[in-house]
């Protein structure tokens, strides 16, 4: 098994996995592996836990004793999903819903709220004030309803808003259980004070929030992203912010990763930003370490992973 912050699968986890018989292997470098190495890392494997590095079918080619891959994470762009299908590899993801949604709803209150700005001007030793705005009465919109989206319906209950939620898979039934409107995508962003994205990265939603669709957003409204950086054309993003259609953003995901200081986005205040760690919880990492490990052990009894992908 391999992934590159190792460290972070924890005890409980290792010690599960050796108890039913397995050998780890872990990438212990503190690098992230060339593809040479990676490959040759994982070629006798029965099970890897996944970390953000590519597994493509070339990858897996040769992994004849390869049985199931658990993403530490949900995020699965990196996989050819095609191709473990056809080898018969089980795939599983484990569960950060919650520190995302949490985060999430962190970006939405300081944007809202000018805490970075004021962070700063108080360390500077100025006592600058700045208008805020008030999350009660408002409307969001979360564009994807699975489980970080329905989860950041339920904590934006508290706060008196109207959520709408667009999915093109839409659960109605768990929408109406969180007292969440179903609409269209432009219905969503035409009524949104907040839109929030939870959606996977795929071909057809590359740059899904574009010049034209900020066009159909409310004047004053805040953009926030914890879901995947291709989501968002940053220029138009940039071009909102400046001209002041958008109010601001959150970012906790970039197109370019890691993240260079030319980034326009950098030079603004009216946006939040973090270094893609929305799920980077003792929680989460401990709590996904124990799903990754009952995965794998499920997939040795004939089972289906914890959180499996088919």
């Amino acid at each position: 098994m391999t992934r590159h912050h190792a460290s972070l699968i924890c005890d409980e986890a290792r010690n599960m996995l050796l108890d039913a018989g397995f050998e780890i292997v872990s990438n212990d470098t503190g690098r992230i592996l060339s593809r040479e190495e990676q490959k040759e890392l994982i070629r006798d494997a029965y099970a890897i836990i996944a970390g953000t590095e590519k597994y493509d079918r070339e990858m897996l080619t040769g992994c004849d004793q390869l049985k199931v891959v658990t993403r530490f994470g949900v995020g699965t762009d990196n996989f050819d999903l095609q191709a473990m299908k056809e080898m018969g590899i089980q795939v599983g993801v484990i569960a950060n819903h919650n520190a995302v949604a949490e985060f999430t709803l962190t970006l939405i209150l300081t944007a809202m709220k000018n805490l970075p700005r004021y962070d700063c001007v108080v360390r500077q030793g100025k006592w600058s004030r700045f208008p805020m705005r008030e999350l009660s009465g408002k409307t969001v919109g979360i564009v994807g309803f699975g489980r970080i989206g329905r989860r950041l319906a339920e904590l934006l209950t508290g706060f008196g808003m109207t959520i709408l939620a667009y999915d093109p898979y839409m659960n109605d039934e768990a929408a109406k259980e969180r007292n969440v409107t179903p609409v269209s995508l432009d219905e969503l962003l035409q009524k949104s004070d907040v839109v929030s994205l939870h959606l996977p990265s795929t071909k057809e939603n590359v740059h899904l929030i574009n010049a034209e669709t900020i066009s159909k957003m409310k004047d004053g409204a805040y953009l926030i992203n914890t879901s995947r950086g291709t989501l968002v054309d940053e220029k138009a993003l940039y071009e909102a912010l400046v001209s002041g259609k958008l109010a601001g953003a959150g970012l906790d995901v970039y197109e370019k990763e890691p993240v260079t200081e030319d980034n326009a986005l950098f030079k603004l205040e009216n946006n939040v930003l973090a270094p893609h760690v929305s799920a980077l919880t003792y929680e989460t990492n401990y709590n996904g370490g124990i799903i990754c490990a009952e995965s794998i052990i499920r997939v040795a009894r004939g089972e289906k992973p914890m959180y499996s992908l088919w």
